[in-house]
């Protein structure tokens, strides 16, 4: 036979006070409840178990290793507070909390907000904070110094303010048509320098190309104005355009010894799409003072010791040669039509004769 203890609805319940061990059960909510005499609809009775785990004073483990779970994929615990989590693998939303090594070193400081670690394999995402010691790998954003100076800059492609060392000996251009140096509002001189400690090799500059024509030939290319390089301005008379400039050390400074200069020449008259030009080579002597001078001007007259020579060979000094000289052979017509001067000689190949021009007339020198 069924035994049937009190019941009614949790409104009914609420509204009695059940005497000690007298039963409960509330038909519409579903629950059971046990009189204790002095408490005002009695005490739920947890059909789950649960509240024998409200306070646990024991170990809890289960009968089998890694077999049993707590909590399922569809129900999942809310909340979890724990001292201390030892496990092989965590699977989660999110972690907060510091993570510690073995050693007690803690590798994810929460309140710092640091990450203290060697990393193996790829990062994803943004690290904001210093990087101390070496990265392996592809890094995107920019590169500071110890004293926080940016050396990499990631917003314009730059490398800023430093000095690069290279384990190699190949600088490889993947793309576009050429290397820059400097730009075109470098407020401060910009040059390249090579230097060469090795004295089992020559120090050289080489360029090598896989053409020889009048297009492709390798070259050295000097561009030069006045005004500026964003805003240039036409080059006149005597404007230097491009130097070549040798240094040898006289025991307490650099001197110049000799050079190759490029200038607008002096007589120069600078017209659209044409710059006339002169080339200057120099050497210091014993004195160190005055240069001696070869030049080649933009008519093509030769001069030496001359930089404004007016004849194809313009000499200042003396001439020395150890094979023959022979002298411009000219008809008599073609010697009238010459513009003479004192010390002038030439062949007459009308008369078979040397002539030379002496005090205003010409004379035979035999």
């Amino acid at each position: 036979m069924a035994l049937q203890i009190r019941r009614g609805t949790d409104a009914e319940r609420t509204g009695i006070t059940p005497i000690a061990g007298e039963l409960i059960f509330t038909t519409d909510t579903k629950k059971l409840y046990v009189g204790d005499g002095t408490t005002v609809g009695g005490n739920q009775v947890d059909t789950t178990l649960a509240a024998q785990y409200l306070a646990v004073n024991s170990n809890i483990t289960p009968d089998a290793n890694n077999t049993r779970d707590l909590g399922t994929s569809s129900a999942v615990w809310r909340t979890g507070f724990f001292g201390t989590v030892d496990a092989s693998h965590i699977d989660a939303v999110s972690i907060n909390g510091n993570i510690v090594s073995g050693d007690s070193t803690v590798i994810v400081n929460v309140g710092a907000g640091t990450v203290t670690a060697d990393l193996t394999g790829n990062v994803t995402g943004d690290v904001t904070g210093d990087l101390t010691g070496s990265s392996t790998g592809n890094h995107k954003g920019s590169v500071l110094a110890d004293d926080n100076s940016v050396r990499i800059d990631s917003a314009t492609d730059r490398i800023t303010n430093g000095v690069l060392d290279f384990d190699g000996s190949v600088i490889n251009l993947l793309s576009g048509n050429g290397i820059q140096i400097g730009t075109n509002s470098s407020v401060a001189g910009v040059g390249l320098e090579i230097y060469n400690t090795d004295h089992t090799v020559r120090n050289a500059l080489r360029l090598y190309s896989d053409a020889g024509n009048s297009n492709t030939f390798n070259s050295i290319e000097s561009y030069a104005s006045r005004g500026s390089v964003v805003t240039p301005t036409v080059s006149v008379a005597d404007d230097s355009l491009f130097g070549y400039i040798n240094y040898g050390y006289d025991g307490s400074a650099y001197v110049q010894s000799s050079f190759i200069v490029a200038n607008v020449d002096s007589q120069a008259t600078v017209a659209s799409g044409a710059v006339p030009g002169n080339i200057v080579i120099g050497t210091t002597p014993d004195n160190g003072v005055t240069n001696n001078l070869i030049s080649i001007n933009k008519d093509g007259n030769l001069g030496v010791n001359i930089l404004t020579p007016t004849e194809k060979l313009d000499v200042v000094g003396n001439i020395k040669t150890s094979g023959f000289v022979q002298f411009g052979s000219l008809t008599t017509t073609e010697r009238n039509a010459l513009t003479p001067a004192n010390g002038m000689v030439i062949y007459n190949s009308t008369d078979n004769k040397f002539q030379g021009y002496e005090n205003g007339g010409w004379a035979n020198l035999i």
